[in-house]
């Protein structure tokens, strides 16, 4: 693949828009970049081409007992990866979901894509092809994973026009925070330590949890009326700001600040008494319960003697947590460790994956013969390939994954470990 791409864009790219245009790979792993960067740096060498490459991913990479990074395969800071490549002498970026969004080279002329795309993704991805630039009259995509109708389809509703029934005024961010400061549950400083932690690579959940707490105390001593005008309002300005920031580039960190202050208060608020939280209610289907004899008989009892203990004290006392389901666990875990808010929602995103691994021939061969670690690398590689297939349905899991490196190795540790422990001793 890396010698097809590189003869086609030696040959037929790299002297177009003035002998100026840039090139994309697009890979489906974090070490499936490593890789292709080494090859394709191999290959401009060997040939004698000036051109040089340059590789995007977060995290690090062990490979073959390596550690590498970004910043030392590229010899740049992290960043300044965007603003190298606007340098002539580099033509080749390559990508694992990095710069796949909100990316924008005027000279990007042809992509070549070895990732399944699927949804909104495809679209995000491909248009990076989609900047005007003077001579730049075409552009090419060279795709090794996805079939043409499968891109036709996440370009359909999108083609011609999409409207927006009405427009958003960002405005309405400082309007909101300016509602929930006159509440007096929380101070500026409040939130700037909260922000202060959360931010902080060493921050932990009970520190969060501690700054947190007044203001939960603060909340419980307010009226009804207050308690549920400001949790309105500040699930608004949640979801809001959510909705803004995929479009708009806020320079005002407060804003930020106070989002994500807000996302985690709203979860420690206590819910009323006096209704039941929305999640339980979408749970209880009373109406499908009904009074139907199942059987019919006499309970008969033997006649003598029988010895019952005496009531005492107990030796162990607790609350009765009820045990959870394996996948209920698993979204509990992650969101205590990670701080996430996933749902049952997300656990049939997990189901839907064990039950397409689990159909896998090539998959479950490849486990059965291979070492561990051989096994393991094609398991991450068809787990990646389903999450991309369920993007629009679970997009929320999906970018999780795909954007915290330590909690994509946490999930998939935990999945491998309990799809190898399917197959037993046999």
């Amino acid at each position: 693949k890396v010698a097809l791409m590189m003869e086609h864009f030696t040959g037929q790219v790299a002297y177009r828009i003035g002998g100026k245009a840039k090139a994309m790979i697009v890979t489906r792993s974090r070490l499936q970049a490593v890789r292709y960067k080494q090859a394709v740096t191999r290959y401009l060498e060997e040939h004698g081409y000036p051109y040089k490459a340059l590789v995007a991913f977060s995290g690090t990479v062990k490979d073959g007992g390596i550690e590498y990074t970004e910043g030392n395969m590229n010899r740049l800071p992290e960043t300044q990866t965007a603003e190298a490549f606007k340098q002539d002498a580099y033509r080749i970026l390559i990508v694992a979901n990095k710069f796949q969004t909100g990316f924008d080279q005027p000279l990007l002329h042809t992509m070549y894509v070895d990732k399944k795309l699927g949804g909104v993704s495809a679209v995000q991805t491909l248009s990076r092809l989609n900047r005007v630039y003077p001579g730049k009259n075409e552009t090419m995509v060279l795709d090794f994973a996805n079939e043409a109708e499968e891109i036709q389809d996440a370009f359909a509703p999108y083609y011609e026009k999409t409207l927006l029934s009405q427009g958003t005024d960002p405005n309405l961010l400082y309007d909101l925070q300016t509602k929930l400061a006159a509440f007096h549950l929380f101070s500026e400083d409040e939130v700037n330590r909260f922000a202060a932690i959360y931010f902080d690579a060493k921050g932990t959940q009970d520190k969060l949890y501690a700054v947190l707490a007044p203001i939960i105390d603060r909340y419980g001593e307010a009226s009804d009326e207050e308690r549920a005008d400001f949790k309105g309002l500040l699930n608004d300005y949640a979801r809001l700001y959510a909705f803004l920031s995929q479009i708009i580039t806020f320079v005002d960190a407060d804003l930020e600040k106070l989002y994500v202050f807000g996302r985690l208060l709203l979860r420690r608020l206590p819910a009323s008494l006096e209704r039941l939280p929305v999640e339980i209610q979408q749970n209880i289907d009373i109406e499908s319960y009904r009074v139907k004899q199942t059987s019919q008989g006499k309970i008969a009892l033997p006649r003598g003697e029988k010895e019952i203990d005496p009531i005492g004290p107990k030796e162990l006392y607790s609350l009765g947590q009820d045990e959870l389901e394996p996948l209920s666990q698993i979204i509990l875990a992650l969101n205590e460790h990670f701080g996430t808010d996933f749902s049952d929602d997300d656990k049939l995103c997990i189901r839907e994956i064990e039950q397409r691994l689990a159909t896998n021939e090539a998959l479950e061969a490849s486990v059965r013969v291979n070492p561990p670690e051989n096994a393991r690398l094609t398991f991450d590689h068809v787990v990646n390939d389903l999450l991309q297939g369920m993007i629009d349905g679970h997009f929320k899991f999906y970018k999780q994954v795909n954007d915290d490196p330590e909690f994509a190795k946490t999930f998939l540790d935990w999945l491998f470990e309990r799809y190898v422990g399917r197959f037993g001793n046999d």
